[in-house]
């Protein structure tokens, strides 16, 4: 569906660029469907709310915030963090229909230092070095 939704809004873009091309036609009116496309594809791609966390965790408490996790190919991963007393999880957008699968996770323990810095050209955020990774684990808000 992500996939379709992108022709759609490709599509939608097209048709807005052709109708410019005519003097006296009118355009506006096309640009809602283009930026309500457009929020439908955010959603449905990269929203990880609080409530599909508590689903997957169950009622353990736990401290939620949204954030982004840098990969080792330099990828932006849109998700969020739970953390708790033992273990910090980072959770991404599983599906378009919903649900949340585990991108990453490690306990407490395990964090051998930290730096605020910023973990890319424009992003500020915390940089964790963890023992048994081979690559510092970069997330930012």
């Amino acid at each position: 569906m992500g996939k379709n939704l992108k022709l759609l809004i490709a599509l939608n873009f097209g048709v807005i660029v052709y109708f410019m091309s005519f003097k006296s036609m009118i355009v506006w009116p096309l640009f809602l469907p283009l930026f309500i496309l457009t929020a439908v594809w955010y959603v449905t791609v990269f929203v990880v709310t609080e409530k599909m966390v508590r689903k997957v965790r169950g009622d353990e408490p736990f401290y939620f915030s949204k954030c982004q996790m840098i990969n080792e190919k330099n990828e932006m991963v849109y998700g969020a963090l739970a953390i708790t007393e033992n273990e910090i999880v980072f959770y991404k957008r599983k599906s378009l229909k919903g649900g949340v699968t585990i991108g990453w996770t490690t306990f407490t323990a395990s964090i051998e230092s930290y730096r605020l810095e910023k973990v890319d050209d424009y992003h500020p955020g915390v940089t964790l070095s963890v023992s048994g990774e081979n690559h510092p684990v970069k997330i930012c808000s």
